[in-house]
């Protein structure tokens, strides 16, 4: 249950909105995206991604802060308290910083990570066990979020075609993504929306589950939201559903359902 919700937290991203209010084609100042998180169709949490600019030294970031908590009714069966950010930088899209506070049942994790991508490294502080790692990089390393931000004007054919290289707590892993089915999904605000299924697989801890199979559907509309993931785990299925989205934009996403 501890990967399927760690998987499902980086997963939760806000969409692509309208150009008049992006800092650029891939992001969104001020959009806000809600998820609810159910296991054999009882709601057990919620996670909530939330996109703002800031500067840092005279340099303006992207700032993407994913939150995900348990419902309290279920605290008691398990307990999700995650805080993870990522600082982009808008013109390469890709991540200058990342901070993850996990609390997950008894797995506990605090650690930053500082890219430096001229010199190929990054830099990976574990604030639990206070070590300190630097890590190779390739060219154009991201973590998921920026991945997937990176990924908003590819072709998806082409984009599942090629293997890819993501950075999860401390380490670089190969992923590779398989092009599945089309579907139509019902989401409780919008209505059914044309999706297209996609499968990733990988060895990276924190990132895909590997006790079985995740699955995760982007709409064909416009902005290309993360409708909705489903993951395979030991006791049935785990089903996070896209339920509103907020913020700027006039598009089927941010307008009010009878307009």
């Amino acid at each position: 249950m501890r990967r399927t919700f760690a998987i499902l937290a980086a997963l939760l991203l806000p969409a692509l909105s309208g150009r008049a209010a992006c800092t650029n084609e891939r992001f969104v100042v001020g959009e806000i995206s809600e998820y609810k998180i159910s296991w054999m169709k009882i709601p057990l949490a919620w996670s909530k991604t939330l996109t703002d600019e800031v500067e840092e030294n005279g340099r303006k970031l992207i700032r993407i802060r994913t939150i995900s908590k348990t419902y309290p009714a279920y605290r008691a069966l398990y307990a999700v308290d995650d805080l993870r950010t990522v600082w982009i930088d808008p013109a390469t899209a890709l991540p200058v910083r990342q901070e993850v506070l996990l609390n997950e049942g008894k797995v506990h994790r605090n650690h930053v990570t500082t890219f430096d991508h001229a010199a190929g490294e990054a830099m990976f502080v574990d604030r639990v066990s206070g070590t300190t790692n630097r890590v190779a990089i390739p060219p154009d390393t991201r973590e998921i979020l920026s991945f997937l931000y990176a990924s908003r004007n590819e072709d998806l054919k082409i984009f599942c075609a090629r293997e890819h290289r993501l950075y999860s707590n401390g380490k670089v892993y190969p992923v590779k993504l398989f092009l599945r089915r089309r579907k139509k999904l019902k989401l409780p605000r919008y209505g059914k929306i044309k999706s297209v299924e996609i499968e990733p697989a990988t060895e990276a801890e924190g990132l895909f589950n590997r006790t079985g199979r995740i699955f995760f559907w982007v709409s064909e509309p416009r902005r290309r939201m993360i409708t909705c993931v489903r993951s395979k785990i030991s006791l049935g299925w785990v089903d996070v559903r896209l339920q509103r989205v907020l913020g700027p934009g006039t598009d089927l996403w941010t307008r009010e359902p009878d307009s």
